[in-house]
């Protein structure tokens, strides 16, 4: 669905970091779907700029999503999965978050996963900023807008400005390539064409006391962590028009015997995810913002993976296809410099979807099916000044789906500036998460499928005071409360089955600090502390992999003029509860970067060390791993060089 902008509906993607630092107050689109200052907008936001991925290191986006006040990122050696304010479900794929590019929906229908580490379709450095929207935004966007939006704004071509090319080479066997191409032309004509390569080898042996038997290898995988994709990106743009696309494959060796397949062989999961689309906006001379899009999605999994049977050992092989197509437009009108009215309208249709699961040889098939999407919704969103300190916004969506049916979610926000640089917000919000065709539909011998599985619903209450101080410093504090109903969780059955159900329903509660302080000459000063407790609401227990306390810091220093910065980022997390019961211990990491623009003429370098202190830590297993906890990486490096023609 989408809305226009009181003078561009993509006013914000087109500007560079350059002309955001000129921004004293940070500009944000995915909140409202137009431009506005993130004190104006009906949420708590946060922005982060490529400027920042550089100084401290970030190498895919689950690295920029860790850093950010009330995020959280696990990873169980295949996904990593993002939890907000104390809700990080294991196995959902973040599926409760929406992740667009550009504004391109990028959860697929199948698994509706938010592809953060090394499976995301934007090579990182393809990233002008990424916008960080906290809450339910369901009365915007839908689905999957549950706890939060976050919102991939790419580089243009005229940031280009010629050609890039970047080498990386690091620890665990791992490399990388990019080579882009781009220009804005006399003519307004402007184009990019990107493509990027990875590849790492992995930890060569980890070890899972699980699996500690002669029959097993005494517990170790060996050379089963290889991770390689190859990605490719390209727009180009000429007056109202944009046409947009990009593909990613990415192959994972995974070596925890998930899903109960044999340990210590051949185990891998291969993702591919593409899309095109053709985008529209324009300001009419009365003042009226059209917009909209059109787009053709595709979406393929794959997993090839040992198991034993009765007649021997046989390699099972998992293959979902999903091709989709849809459509958005939206207009908006600012009336009497007071009342700003947007309404938009969406579908999306599913045109091939298909499930698949069988063995090789002797070939034996468990499933075969296909299913259908169909979605439609539409929405209203108003903001209207009261007075010049005072503005509420509020908004409706309705949606419909063939799965369940229809589905209302409101959302209210009143902004009070009583001050220049002091902004209190009460913000109400409703949204919904429809379950997933996998959900749905797969339907095997080891997990028989539930197509009655009803959305989960969240009702969000906050209160945000957001303050500046001068040129250089500003800080936010929130308290939260979220009630969420009918949690869609995956459940291991007595008889060894796993199954979808609308298990629970919870109660997070919260409050959030952080400072932050910018300058000219590129120091950076940030600091955030989140508080959460999160809770069953029929067993009053502490809900698995939420941890009640988090600290992030991150020191950007210019070392030599505008050239050489030193970059220093600390995180902490404190102790999560696994589905066994136990705890993980907690866990402070520190990465430290040291980052030279032009250190020779065209040539960017860098070089990182991550978990400094080789901390040895874990994070719950999901439902699929025998690991009550599974092991993280410890030390570990890269350096690279970015090269610009």
């Amino acid at each position: 669905m989408e809305a226009g902008a009181e003078s561009d509906p993509f006013q914000l993607l087109n500007l560079n970091i350059l002309q955001l630092a000129e921004i004293t107050v940070d500009t944000v689109y995915s909140a409202s779907k137009f431009s506005q200052k993130v004190t104006d907008a009906p949420a708590s936001v946060s922005v982060v700029t490529q400027d920042q991925f550089q100084r401290f290191g970030y190498r895919t986006l689950s690295d920029v999503v860790r850093g950010v006040r009330g995020f959280d990122v696990t990873y169980d050696r295949n996904y990593s999965y993002t939890g907000v304010r104390g809700f990080s479900g294991l196995g959902d794929y973040g599926s409760r978050n929406l992740l667009l590019i550009d504004g391109h929906r990028m959860n697929e229908p199948i698994y509706d996963t938010t592809a953060f580490g090394t499976d995301e379709l934007l090579d990182l450095d393809l990233v002008d900023r990424v916008e960080f929207v906290r809450g339910p935004s369901s009365a915007v966007y839908g689905s999957n807008a549950f706890f939060g939006v976050i919102n991939v704004i790419s580089r243009r071509g005229r940031d280009i400005h010629g050609v890039e090319a970047a080498v990386m080479d690091g620890s665990l066997g791992t490399y990388s390539g990019r080579l882009t191409i781009g220009d804005q032309l006399s003519t307004g004509f402007e184009y990019l064409f990107s493509v990027s390569t990875y590849s790492s080898e992995g930890q060569k042996s980890l070890y899972y006391k699980e699996f500690d038997s002669p029959k097993t290898n005494h517990g170790l995988a060996m050379n089963l962590d290889g991770d390689q994709y190859w990605s490719t990106m390209g727009k180009v743009s000429y007056g109202d028009f944009t046409i947009q696309g990009g593909y990613v494959s990415r192959k994972k060796d995974v070596p925890t015997a998930s899903f109960e397949s044999v340990f210590n062989t051949p185990n891998n999961t291969v993702d591919s995810r593409g899309y095109m689309e053709l985008r529209y906006a324009h300001e009419t001379e009365s003042g009226w913002s059209l917009s909209g899009r059109a787009h053709f999605d595709s979406y393929d999994y794959a997993t090839s993976s040992y198991y034993e049977r009765a007649t021997g050992r046989a390699l099972n092989n998992d293959a979902d296809r999903a091709r989709w197509w849809g459509a958005e437009m939206g207009v908006s009108r600012r009336f009497f410099d007071s009342l700003r009215v947007a309404m938009g309208t969406e579908v999306r249709q599913g045109s091939d979807i298909s499930l698949r699961n069988y063995d090789l040889s002797p070939y034996v098939s468990y499933l075969n099916t296909k299913s259908d999407l169909l979605v439609f919704g539409t929405y209203l969103d108003s903001e209207w000044k009261i007075t010049k300190e005072l503005a509420l916004s509020a908004g409706l969506c309705w949606d419909h789906y063939d799965s369940f049916g229809d589905k209302a979610d409101p959302r209210m926000a009143f902004v009070w500036k009583p001050l220049e640089d002091t902004t209190v917000k009460l913000l109400y919000g409703q949204a919904f998460h429809a379950a997933n065709i996998y959900q749905l539909a797969y339907n095997s011998p080891t997990q028989p499928a539930n197509p009655n599985l009803q959305p989960e619903t969240v009702n969000s209450y906050e209160a945000v005071v957001e303050q500046y101080f001068g040129r250089h410093w500003r800080a936010s504090t929130s308290v939260f409360r979220n009630e969420i109903e009918g949690i869609i969780n995956s459940q291991s059955l007595s008889n060894g089955l796993l199954v979808y159900n609308n298990s629970c329903d919870a109660t997070v509660m919260g409050a959030e600090a952080e400072i932050e302080g910018k300058w000219e000459n590129g120091l950076l000063l940030r600091g955030s502390y989140t508080h959460q407790d999160a809770s069953n609401k029929q067993t009053n227990s502490w809900l698995v992999n939420s941890p009640r306390n988090t600290i992030k810091a991150q020191v950007a220093v210019p070392l030599w003029k505008n050239r050489v910065f030193g970059g220093l980022e600390l995180l902490y997390g404190s102790e999560r509860m696994t589905l066994q019961n136990h705890e993980t211990p907690a866990v402070w990491l520190l990465n430290f970067t040291l980052f030279s623009r032009a250190i020779a003429p065209g040539l960017d370098a860098s070089a990182s060390i991550y978990n400094l202190l080789g901390q040895h830590y874990t994070y719950p297993g999901g439902v699929e791993h025998l690991q009550d906890s599974i092991a993280q990486d410890g030390r570990t490096f890269q350096v690279k060089l970015t090269y610009h023609f």
